[in-house]
Formats: C-alpha cells, structure tokens, sequence
C-alpha cells in the first residue's frame, strides 16, 4: 500500500532519529556517563574567527569550573559539563520552568586546522570562552637549507 503525504512527512524524523542513534552509537559505548539518553540540553554557542585564532563562548550559567570538561581530538571539540538542579524542596510545582539542568555534550567539528597544543579555555562569569588558534602557515615561507 502507498503511503499518503502526510505518512510520508511523518516518517521522516524517525528515518533521521535513527540515523542520529547510529552516529551517536560510538559515543554511548565509549563513555556511558555521557550516554545521549541522559543529556538534557546544549548550551548557547557561538564561533568566530580572528586574525590568529578561532574563539568559541559558551553559556554555562549555573555550571560550577569543576563540572567542565573540554577535549580535542582530530579536529572535533568535545565539552562535558554538568548543571546541577538549585532547588532545595523535592517537591515543588512549578508554574514555569524554563532553565535546564543535568548533563551535556556539545561536539564541535572545526574545518580548519588548529595548534592544539597552544589551545586556552577561560570560564569567568557564567561563559566558557575556548581560544584555538591558527596553524602558522609554513608553505609560503622560504627556508635556507644547509648543506652537508
């Protein structure tokens, strides 16, 4: 039996949930503590390019220094972070809550390459401001070679 448009529009974000499960299936197995099921929200992110170096400010308000975990590898960045819950009383009913708290995993994939050994992170009220900078292009550069 044919599906009718409506059938057909509705099935596509299964096909791309599914899609999403098996590129974010190397994540799970790797680090269960991180498992997609468990992360609640991605942070504000923007990006942006200097003369030098490629900045990145996240927005961790509420996020404690210790709760941040930040890696690169092979051109992708990985942030962790943990957001606890501030509510004092178990059982509170809320009119509007609008604020997420629990776990996250924001992955970057930069199109550029980056000395990763020079990369600086800062977190100071409330934003994560990570400082990639460039590759020194050496292809233009002349160079004197000795010769033995």
């Amino acid at each position: 039996m044919a599906k009718t448009r409506s059938e057909k529009d509705l099935s596509i974000p299964v096909e791309l949930g599914g899609i999403f499960d098996c590129l974010l299936k190397d994540v799970r197995v790797r680090e269960p503590e991180f498992n997609v099921s468990h992360i609640n929200h991605e942070p504000v992110v923007d990006m942006f390019s200097t003369s030098d170096s490629i900045v990145i400010e996240v927005e961790l308000p509420g996020v404690r220094k210790e709760e941040i975990e930040i890696s690169f590898m092979r051109n992708i960045l990985t942030i962790r972070a943990l957001k606890y819950e501030c509510f004092s009383a178990r059982r509170i009913n809320f009119v509007c809550m609008e604020r997420s708290f629990g776990r996250f995993c924001k992955v970057i994939e930069l199109n550029q390459p980056v000395d990763s050994a020079r990369i600086k992170a800062v977190y100071r009220d409330g934003i994560l401001t990570i400082t990639l900078p460039n590759v020194e292009d050496r292809r233009g550069v002349s160079k004197k070679i000795p010769i033995e």
